[in-house]
This record gives C-alpha cells, sequence and structure tokens, in this order.
C-alpha cells in the first residue's frame, strides 16, 4: 500500500455565515485526501490544547489516520474565519496558525526514521517549515509543495530547490506570468509545478513542455478544499502508476483529468471534507455532523 504523509498545518475553518467549523489546513487535508484514495495516510503537525484541537484529532482518529508523532501545546489551535460568497470561500482574518506560530516543527532523529518510511510528504507555506526542508528533503522522500499564492521569484526559489513538486495558485493571473511562475519552480529545482487557476483549470510545466487541464465545473456549494484535493489526487495518482518522476505526457495528462475531477466532487460538500461541528459560540446551531467523506 502507498504512503502518504502531511506535515504542517491544521486548523478549523469557522464558517461565521453557519456558527459551524470544519477541520482543515493544506497539510492535514493532503493527508486526508490520500486515505480517501486508498493510500495509508498519517499526519505529523502541532496542536493546541482547546475545543477545535479536539475535534480534529477525534477526526482523524475516526477516518483513520495516524498523527501519532504531532505535538500538543498549551495554546490556540490554528483557526481561519470564513464567509461565503456564491459558492465562493471569503477568508476573514484568523490567528495565523495559532499555538504553531511560536512553536515552528522542528525534527528529531526518531522523526526522521519515521518519515522514511513513506513514499511521498507534502507541506506547505503556512507551514513554519521552510528552515526544516533541507532537514526533510536528507530523507530521501519526495516533496511537494503547495506555495498558495506566495509567489515571488525569491520564494519560489528559496522552496524549489529542496523540493520535487510545487504547486502555485494563480487566480487570474495571465497565462503568460503563469508560465514564468512555474518555470521559476522547475529552474530551482522541481521536477515539476503546477499552476492551479481555479474555473481556467490547471498548468504543468516540467522543464519540457505545458500541458493544459481544464476544470470540471459545477456549482459550487464550497469551493474550500478544492486546490488541494487537486495536487493530492495528482500526485497519489502518479505514484500509484510508479509515474511520479514521468516524461510521459499521457500519463500527466490523465492524472490531471482524474485530480481535476476529485476537485469538482469537493465543491459539493460544506467544508474541506465534512465533519462539520457547531463551535462555543454558536451552541444552538447543530451537533457534530459528518458529511461527503465517502
Amino acid at each position: 500500500m502507498l504512503k502518504a504523509i502531511g506535515i504542517g498545518d491544521n486548523v478549523v475553518d469557522k464558517y461565521i455565515h453557519q456558527g459551524m467549523m470544519y477541520p482543515g489546513g493544506n497539510a492535514l487535508n493532503f493527508s486526508v485526501f490520500a486515505k480517501k484514495l486508498g493510500a495509508q495516510a498519517a499526519y505529523m503537525g502541532i496542536f493546541g490544547d482547546d475545543e477545535a484541537a479536539s475535534h480534529i484529532k477525534a477526526v482523524l482518529d475516526e477516518i483513520g489516520i495516524d498523527y501519532s508523532r504531532s505535538l500538543s501545546l498549551h495554546g490556540p489551535n490554528g483557526f481561519a474565519r470564513v464567509s461565503l460568497e456564491d459558492g465562493e470561500r471569503v477568508f476573514l482574518p484568523g490567528n495565523k496558525g495559532g499555538v504553531s506560530k511560536n512553536h515552528p516543527p522542528s525534527f528529531d532523529p526518531e522523526d526522521l526514521a519515521y518519515i522514511k518510511g513513506f513514499d511521498i510528504l507534502h507541506t506547505s507555506c503556512y507551514s513554519y517549515i521552510e528552515p526544516q526542508l533541507e532537514t526533510l528533503a536528507s530523507t530521501g522522500v519526495p516533496i511537494s509543495f503547495d506555495f498558495s499564492d506566495r509567489l515571488s521569484d525569491a520564494y519560489l526559489s528559496q522552496v524549489g530547490k529542496s523540493i520535487q513538486f510545487a504547486f502555485l495558485s494563480c487566480g487570474d493571473m495571465e497565462t503568460s506570468q503563469v508560465k514564468e511562475k512555474v518555470k521559476t519552480a522547475v529552474q530551482a529545482g522541481c521536477v515539476f509545478a503546477v499552476a492551479s487557476r481555479g474555473g481556467k483549470g490547471a498548468l504543468f510545466f516540467n522543464g519540457e513542455e505545458y500541458i493544459e487541464q481544464h476544470a470540471f465545473l459545477v456549482k459550487p456549494v464550497d469551493t474550500m478544499g478544492a486546490g488541494d484535493s487537486f495536487l493530492a489526487g495528482m500526485l497519489i495518482d502518479l505514484l500509484g502508476k510508479d509515474a511520479l518522476f514521468t516524461k510521459d505526457p499521457e500519463l500527466i495528462k490523465e492524472s490531471m483529468d482524474f485530480a481535476a475531477r476529485k476537485a469538482a466532487q469537493t465543491c459539493m460538500v460544506n467544508g474541506t471534507f465534512g465533519y462539520g461541528k457547531a463551535y462555543e459560540s454558536s451552541r444552538t446551531m447543530g451537533v457534530s455532523h459528518k458529511e461527503g467523506l465517502e
């Protein structure tokens, strides 16, 4: 069985229009989506000790994701505040990772030995992990990194030298600009870079050719986590074909198509993958419920 690990950020997304909180965070989402795709999945990160942290842990227990190498510290768990407008997420100020922002990740020899047992590692720009990327690279496990919209050439070059797979959020950026961004990541050392462009689909570059993937357009319930679903879908599909480092354009196109379909499915669920729970200030608005995992 394929083994995948997400290392870094976890949060709850507090939907202020619902009074509900949903588990999330780029690294944690990767672990959940990898599990849904049949991988043996684990998560390593830093939790607080509040209601949000307890909810996330309970969901990971239910789904069956090992988080035994994570730390729990005194303080608030990370949270984001979210509203929706016509199904599109609108982010409001959160707490920037909560307790984790003052306690960035570090890895002892036992952690690194554990990580070596995985086939793919994913992390993100929200994880305060950049100083540890070279250490993680020393494990020999291929690293995927989500840059989100942090796309300065300096940052792409800095991070790109320690990772293999780059995922960028390029929104409404012009195609010529998108091509330059993925090119910068690949020139830094990445095997490939993929730019997600919302309704315009995605653009792949591996140093030899650009490949475009159209989006599967749906009327979204909630677009939260669609990009995370896409990257997990593509990586796990390629990994399952023993093709993470392939140059075969047909295999790449197949995996991008698969990933785009998974992203569209994610848009039909409240939260990234469901499991909403009324948070403390809104107890009257409902109880914990599971939605959309299968």
